[in-house]
């Protein structure tokens, strides 16, 4: 079958041409508004100027805990969390409509072919061949291209290319969140499960007193008072460990959830914080090298420069549309006629389409683009500060932090002193059993204090590496 379409060579070479020269760029220049960093944090500086940077290197930031059982878990969030997996999806949603707009940058050639019977009405006035059926059979090849002489077509794509790399960056983030409160969660259970063990050996400590206490009513060297007491104190502080255990329930089942897993589905048994670990050591001048790579960052920066190519397509409004086509087949009654020469279709020629009265319509357009990437470029600024206070809160928080750990040490050292020399006053008989009571809450209390200290020093530093968008070498 001949589908020879005269000159069509011709338009397909100049749609060509018109490919592969670059259309003018009506985009303002224009990137993510500049943001410094401050000249110092609480650590030691040199800073340096702040940019988005998509490519740095985030690593898996929890090496820095050395922990392996903690790596596990993080690298079944990113395996099985399900809303990991929705926000995925979204990413590979936006990565197909960018191949959509990118398409249109390319010509089109198509085929169509149809098939039709009709009869026309013979009592019509002037009607040639009234009253007659037909049959039409028609096959054709169709070639369509717009000259993005503008970048209308050039911009769109590119801006729907940079907010799907936003989304992956969304992806990101979302998945540093989720890791961090896993995180989180993980370190709170191991002080939860420290202060229970405490509270355990302190259990085991109140029933001896309360034994002792009764060998000594029965032998006529106490009251029954001090009975009561030393009973009303196991009793009290079992009370508080069994309390204990509705939270690590709680942080047991968050840490299930994370990891894509149902309540129940894993048992995890104690792993309480031990009194010697401490939590990583942080290097000096590490915001200014890592917060540039922060996902959320990187994110609102490609949607500030997506704004700004939508600019670019809301001015090429202003301008004709040039679309080249062409088409060319046969159409007979039979489809053994659709090759003879005398059965050949074609058309061809350039199609403009130019809006000139619009009512004011192109221009709002372009200043509501404007409008939007001015939004993005505040959005931009807004997430750098508040990455930046985040960081200052993190660093502060582990400066006080371990200055409180080393007092609360201190004070532990102290109140077991306390203990010693009021159960000794109690045994020569010159105070009562409440003073040896006062001190043992006393010490407990610091010891719980000190229990819980050390966890909020790991979740700090789990709050610094989310702050900085992921860790650092070990």
């Amino acid at each position: 079958m001949n589908l020879a379409v005269p000159k069509f060579h011709l338009v397909l070479a100049g749609a060509l041409l018109s490919w592969f020269t670059p259309g003018c760029s009506l985009v303002p220049p224009g990137a993510p508004p500049a943001v410094e960093l401050p000249g110092h944090y609480a650590t030691e500086g040199p800073w340096r100027p702040f940019s988005a940077a998509d490519a740095a290197r985030r690593g898996a930031w929890w090496h820095v805990f050395a922990d392996e059982r903690l790596e596990g878990y993080l690298e079944a969030v990113e395996a099985s969390n399900p809303t990991l997996e929705a926000a995925y999806r979204r990413v590979i949603e936006a990565r197909a409509l960018t191949r959509v707009d990118q398409a249109q940058l390319f010509p089109f050639l198509g085929g169509t072919g149809d098939v039709n019977r009709t009869r026309t009405s013979g009592t019509l006035a002037n009607n040639f061949a009234g009253g007659r059926t037909r049959t039409s059979i028609r096959l054709t090849l169709d070639f369509a291209y717009e000259a993005d002489l503008w970048g209308r077509v050039r911009h769109q794509a590119r801006a729907t290319g940079l907010r799907a790399g936003a989304r992956e960056g969304d992806r990101l983030a979302l998945l540093l969140s989720l890791q961090s409160e896993l995180a989180l969660s993980y370190y709170a259970l191991r002080a939860q499960d420290a202060e229970i063990a405490l509270l355990g050996r302190t259990v085991a400590l109140r029933q001896r007193a309360v034994d002792l206490a009764r060998a000594r009513f029965k032998g006529g060297e106490a009251a029954r008072l001090e009975v009561a007491q030393a009973e009303t104190e196991l009793a009290s502080t079992e009370a508080e460990r069994i309390g204990l255990e509705r939270r690590r329930a709680e942080l047991s089942h968050a840490l299930e959830r994370l990891q894509g897993r149902g309540p129940g589905e894993s048992v995890l048994g104690p792993m309480p914080l031990e009194p010697r670990e401490t939590p990583p050591a942080i290097p000096e001048s590490l915001p200014g090298e890592l917060l540039q790579r922060r996902p959320d960052i990187v994110a609102a920066a490609m949607r500030v420069e997506a704004a700004n190519q939508e600019i670019g397509v809301a001015r090429a409004a202003w301008f004709p549309r040039v679309s080249l086509g062409a088409s060319g087949g046969g159409q007979s009654s039979a489809v053994s006629l659709l090759g003879a020469a005398a059965s050949q279709v074609w058309a061809i020629g350039p199609n403009i389409d130019w809006a000139v009265l619009q009512g004011g319509r192109i221009k709002a357009g372009v200043d509501a683009a404007k409008a939007r990437w001015e939004t993005s470029g505040a959005e931009y600024r807004a997430t750098v500060l508040q990455a930046m206070v985040e960081v200052e809160d993190a660093l502060s928080a582990l400066e006080v932090m371990e200055r409180q750990s080393d007092a609360l040490r201190r004070t532990v050292e102290a109140a077991g002193r306390t203990v010693d020399l009021a159960q000794k006053r109690y045994d020569a008989g010159l105070v009562s059993y409440f003073e040896v009571l006062d001190a043992l809450r006393s010490h407990l209390r610091s010891e719980q204090d000190l229990t819980r200290i050390q966890g909020q020093r790991f979740a700090a530093v789990v709050i610094l590496v989310k702050a900085l968008g992921g860790g650092w070498e070990p």
